[in-house]
């Protein structure tokens, strides 16, 4: 595709895009237009060789053209007309459209990264009040009807000093962890990797939290990112999700809280949660997997001799899971067995050497529980047992009480 052709393909996806959001509006369409009149008048932002050539995404483009729909859908809030715009020269388009908002909007100055509110992809309606609220000059102390928390003075003016990049949820959330004493370091870690990048169901436990990293720094951003969300999954995920299969769908600990807690004993606790609920009778065991059900053991005694440096071993697989794995080790088909297992006419032993660190499965053994017989024993891809194999199967026999059956 040539560069005009580029332009014409972009040209024409521009103006659809336009004239979609226009056809969606009732009484503020003239509005719209006259935005969309004034930005191409003034600026090269909705300008198809942009997009063509520039680099500059349509995807950018939707974002101004909905910051369009919103800003005129705010037309009473206007406080200027959109044709005495001062565009400043040599911007980027997104500081263009911020100062397009500010030139509309503010009768005393609003922070900057507010001003994302107008082309974020799903902003919420207390963002686009908050900005008109401290437009008008009011303090974001007062604002109360979405206030994720109250602020204190020095909250609010933390707040007001905010990074650009942060979105206003985010920027209450940075200015509440360095007015309780935190780093910007911690502050970005909890925004950019937790839950706590947007207002929780239960701030006041969550500041309790956020004291607890902040009086034990310099804990590490990636070990505060995980006491983050251990918390989250004990006290608020349903346990099915965090215990496993079954659990139920309460919290495994709804009461989990710091107090009294230290760094050291939480991190003791997150090693060690599962077995610390079972000892205390709050959950049951996890539900185990299907393949890791066990069957009853045949009461056949298991075997090991060490001679030569080399230390045998003999014992019962118990597990479906431990039977196909032995077949896939020694390439045969013993986890056809499964069901026989299950049903205890019949039991699979390993055979297995340690010398050094090598560690080598050597023969699968077959033994009849009733009997006591070895019905059969194979090493990997079905071959017979070497001399050295039967003369450890014959020790493990005699101190077993076990026979062969003719032919092994």
């Amino acid at each position: 595709m040539t560069s005009q052709q580029r332009k014409h393909h972009a040209a024409r996806k521009i103006d659809e895009l336009i004239a979609q959001r226009a056809d969606s509006l009732n009484g503020f369409r003239n509005h719209f237009w006259q935005l969309i009149h004034v930005i191409r008048a003034r600026t090269d932002i909705l300008a198809p060789r942009k997009v063509a050539d520039d680099g500059f995404s349509f995807r950018n483009v939707e974002q101004i053209v909905n910051a369009c729909v919103r800003i005129a859908c705010h037309r009473f809030s206007w406080m200027q007309n959109p044709v005495d715009w001062d565009v400043p020269a040599a911007a980027s388009p997104f500081v263009q459209m911020r100062s397009l908002a500010h030139h509309l909007f503010d009768t005393y100055p609003v922070p900057e990264f507010m001003t994302c509110v107008w082309w974020k992809a799903f902003p919420q309606q207390w963002e686009i009040d908050l900005y008109l609220y401290l437009a008008s000059g009011r303090g974001v102390r007062q604002f109360s009807k979405h206030s994720p928390f109250s602020l204190n003075k020095r909250m609010a003016a933390l707040f007001m000093q905010a990074p650009d990049d942060l979105h206003p949820g985010e920027a209450f959330r940075w200015s509440q962890i360095l007015a309780l004493g935190g780093t910007d370091r911690l502050a970005r870690s909890l925004i950019d990797l937790t839950l706590l990048s947007h207002v929780t169901s239960d701030e006041p436990f969550w500041e309790t939290v956020i004291r607890f990293l902040i009086e034990n720094q310099p804990v590490s951003a990636l070990e505060a990112v995980e006491i983050v969300k251990f918390i989250q999954d004990q006290r608020f995920e349903p346990a099915e999700n965090i215990w496993g299969r079954s659990a139920g769908q309460d919290p495994v600990q709804p009461d989990f809280c710091l107090r009294g807690r230290t760094l050291m004993s939480l991190r003791r606790h997150m090693a060690n949660w599962r077995n610390d609920l079972i000892m205390k009778g709050y959950q049951p065991p996890v539900p185990v997997d299907p393949l890791d059900q066990p069957w009853a053991s045949c009461q056949i005694a298991a075997f090991e001799f060490e001679g030569d440096g080399i230390a045998w071993s003999i014992e019962e697989l118990l597990t479906p899971r431990a039977l196909k794995q032995e077949g896939a080790r020694m390439q045969h088909c013993v986890a056809d067995y499964i069901s026989y297992c299950k049903n205890r006419s019949t039991s699979i032993w390993s055979m297995r050497i340690h010398q050094g660190e090598l560690r080598k499965r050597i023969l699968t053994i077959e033994v009849i529980p009733e009997t006591k017989t070895i019905n059969q024993a194979r090493g990997k891809l079905n071959r017979a047992p070497t001399k050295t194999d039967i003369k450890i199967l014959m020790h493990w026999a005699a101190q077993a009480g076990l026979s062969f059956r003719k032919n092994v």
